[in-house]
């Protein structure tokens, strides 16, 4: 029953992102749920062994950015940078209550992981999705009694916020208006629905698996509630390919952590 309310909730969360439809939004749906059953079907091991490949290209990619600043970037490059920045460090995250490492080196290696992914970011014109990340992770250390840790991510993120400023970038805009009230009215209650869930998950048993989907979905969760509350310049909601991405495998975790096939 609740794998079939997480599917249910999760088509709800991506049609009312998409609103209107035609051919290419249908094709773009399609794509993002064959994403989710993919990642559904992925064993277990190897969906966590991706942590490593994914924070290895992160910091290839800020090596990069060192020897070629200037260079001139596609929209799918730095949709595939944010997915790689923010996906290493949701990774390293996630695994934080297993890893076991002493305060002073988990610190050391998320602040590494984390300026390093802050850097692609502002590289490729998307630092200010760092907002609703980093205030994703306060909430998750506060949840985790990790709140030492809370100063050091909330002066990165104040850091994060004025180089995105002094860049030229408005912080806040005109929202989205083409967004009905009952459009949002469901984007906010099917992201918040699976929030619910992933944190039943979370409170159960903090695995890799259950603290990822948690993590992520409340990301989503927040970068919704910043972008239609706050009208952010800059979320996923302005970004249909990379808000897809990065939600679509989020979904397909939290399925396979309830067994059995959809």
């Amino acid at each position: 029953m609740k794998r079939t309310f997480i599917v249910i909730t999760s088509v709800l969360l991506i049609y009312s992102y998409f609103r209107e439809l035609h051919i290419t939004k249908v094709l773009l749906m399609s794509a993002g749920l064959l994403l989710m059953y993919g990642v559904y079907v992925l064993p277990a091991r190897t969906l966590a062994a991706m942590k490593y490949p994914l924070i290895i290209a992160g910091f290839l990619i800020t090596a990069l950015f060192f020897v070629f600043p200037r260079a001139s970037l596609v929209y799918a490059a730095r949709a595939a940078i944010v997915f790689v920045s923010l996906y290493g460090l949701a990774f390293y995250i996630a695994g934080m209550e297993e890893n076991g490492k002493d305060f002073f080196k988990e610190l050391t290696a998320l602040s590494i992981l984390f300026f390093s992914a802050a850097f692609n970011l502002f590289m490729a014109g998307e630092l200010l999705l760092m907002v609703a990340f980093s205030s994703a992770l306060l909430l998750l250390l506060f949840i985790l009694d990790r709140m030492a840790m809370m100063p050091f991510i909330g002066g990165y993120t104040i850091v994060a916020v004025i180089l995105a400023y002094f860049r030229g970038g408005s912080i806040l805009g005109n929202g989205l208006s083409a967004i009905g009230r009952f459009d949002k009215y469901l984007l906010l209650t099917s992201s918040f629905a699976l929030l619910v869930i992933g944190f039943i998950m979370f409170a159960k048993r903090q695995t890799f698996t259950k603290v990822l989907p948690f993590f992520g979905l409340l990301y989503i969760a927040l970068d919704i509630l910043f972008v239609l509350g706050l009208k952010l310049s800059t979320g996923l909601l302005y970004q249909p390919i990379l808000f897809l991405a990065l939600v679509s495998p989020l979904l397909g975790v939290m399925l396979k952590e309830e067994g059995g096939r959809i």
